[in-house]
């Protein structure tokens, strides 16, 4: 490319660089910019100390300011150097005339960013329209949408996720009411010991709490994560980094590995962590050997019933904690969780603190009991487990067998369980949309908001949450519903198949 004169001249008296844009765009540092894109005139790109990414076939206003680096705390005292962050333009996304986008952006493609908007550091889905100071998120907004019939008007709506429960749950909670004993006794101690013959603990070596989330905070208080930096996955619920504020913790968070919803190991075994959550999402556990010699807890909520080699997923870490929630493997009534070891000692030392009441040391401890009415709930539930992951399995079958595109695992000696069917897909809010069309419910699985941590600082887990379905699987899901969940999942992701 020749520069003109004027180009030349006015580089020589700037600090602008000729480009191949205009003469009075500013680029600076080294950014990687696509084929195709447009930049207007008395723009910037500051990729100075930091990656800036723009894609293909971009249209870049005039007076934008694309920013890796943001020295307002430092300017006022509050920092002792200039904060520099990543920014991503994915393909064809257009930025209108006096806009500001920031350090840590990651902006999807097809994307549109209104004139005059101040783009905050954070991961914005693809087709949206992003407007104003503050910036406002519209996902989808610039999406067409699927042209695909509407529901039968026989068609009953079908929920995302549903708990099944039948006659036996039923019993149980009348058996307990008439026996005018509510609170902790005999059903939660049975639950406890029946939980523990599932996994083939000794009775004794597990103990029943409100929820999973109390199972999470009792582990890291008994690890002692109390000022000590705690490695947690970005890609989780909030019940984790809230376990670990509350057990006084430092949370550290660790993104996916490639692919995959759960935490990146090795990521693990760089940090300077001395403790570990390793939660086993989506029922597709992993093998969490490389973690030896760190204090562990292994959040098995979404994996009940699954296997490693051989052995239950649960017991891979010095403690392992359950959730009993509405949307898992099985429920005890709505709420409930349950941590267990080998080591007896952990078990009994979580027993002691739950146990607050009518105490002589006036040691501090917390009620977290779980009530005999939701054990005996948790109870019937246990009894059915074997057949609830058998339907699981089945419908997931029948999603595969469909071709679609599904998150799974296929190491040797693993042996998950189905407590999602979450589809790959670049577009999501389409595959929603469709489904919508028909009566089902499909949900992100994890949206980006909900990552835990900055987005841009774990790219892996943010691309998962841009790019994922989950599907309905739930037991009392008729199979009917699953082959035309099936089917238009297909039309959708596949429509050259279909």
């Amino acid at each position: 490319m020749t520069t003109p004169p004027f180009a030349q001249a006015f580089s020589a008296h700037t600090h602008f660089k000729p480009n191949r844009f205009h003469p009075l765009v500013w680029i600076n540092g080294e950014p990687e910019i696509g084929q195709g894109v447009y930049i207007g005139g008395m723009s910037e790109v500051n990729a100075s100390g930091a990656r800036v990414q723009i894609g293909d076939f971009c249209d870049i206003a005039s007076f934008v300011a694309i920013n890796c680096a943001d020295s307002h705390r430092l300017c006022l005292g509050q920092a002792d150097a200039v904060d520099r962050r990543d920014i991503v333009l994915e393909d064809h996304v257009f930025v209108g005339s006096h806009s500001v986008i920031k350090g840590g952006a990651h902006i999807g493609h097809h994307s549109v960013v209104a004139a005059g908007t101040i783009v905050e550091g954070q991961t914005i889905p693809p087709y949206s329209l992003v407007v104003g100071n503050p910036m406002v998120v519209k996902p989808g907004y610039y999406r067409p949408e699927p042209a695909l019939p509407a529901l039968p008007a026989t068609a009953a709506p079908v929920p995302h996720n549903r708990p099944t429960l039948g006659a036996e749950e039923e019993a149980a909670t009348l058996s307990v009411l008439r026996s005018g004993w509510l609170a902790q006794g005999a059903q939660v101690q049975a639950l406890e010991d029946e939980f523990c013959a599932i996994l083939g603990l000794p009775a004794g070596h597990a103990v029943a709490l409100s929820s999973g989330s109390a199972a999470l905070w009792v582990a890291l208080q008994g690890l002692g994560a109390k000022g000590q930096r705690v490695a947690s996955p970005a890609y989780a619920c909030a019940a984790l980094a809230n376990a670990i504020h509350w057990a006084g913790g430092l949370p550290v968070f660790i993104d996916n590995r490639p692919g995959s919803p759960n935490i990146d190991l090795a990521a693990i075994q760089r940090s300077d962590c001395r403790i570990a959550i390793a939660a086993q999402m989506f029922g597709l556990p992993q093998d969490l050997a490389p973690l030896a010699g760190l204090r562990v807890v292994e959040d098995a909520a979404q994996a009940l019933g699954a296997t490693l080699h051989g052995q239950p997923v649960g017991l891979q870490g010095d403690v392992g904690v359950f959730s009993f929630y509405a949307t898992k493997l099985m429920t005890s009534g709505g709420q409930g969780g349950m941590l267990v070891s080998r080591d007896k000692a952990w078990v009994d030392a979580a027993r002691d603190f739950r146990q607050f009441d009518g105490r002589t040391d006036r040691q501090p401890r917390f009620n977290l009991q779980m009530t005999d009415l939701q054990a005996a709930v948790g109870r019937a539930q246990l009894t059915k487990l074997p057949g609830f992951i058998a339907r699981r399995a089945e419908i997931f079958e029948i999603y595969r067998s469909a071709g679609l595109p599904l998150l799974d695992v296929h190491n040797a000696g693993c042996v998950p369980v189905r407590q999602r069917a979450v589809v790959k897909t670049p577009e999501p809010q389409a595959l929603i949309a469709a489904l919508a069309a028909s009566g089902v419910c499909a949900i992100v699985p994890q949206a980006v908001w909900e990552l835990q941590g900055h987005a841009a600082a774990v790219p892996n887990a943010a691309a998962l949450s841009m790019t994922t379905v989950s599907l309905p699987i739930y037991p009392s899901l008729s199979l009917a519903d699953a082959q035309r969940i099936a089917g238009i999942a297909k039309r959708v992701l596949l429509p050259c198949s279909a």
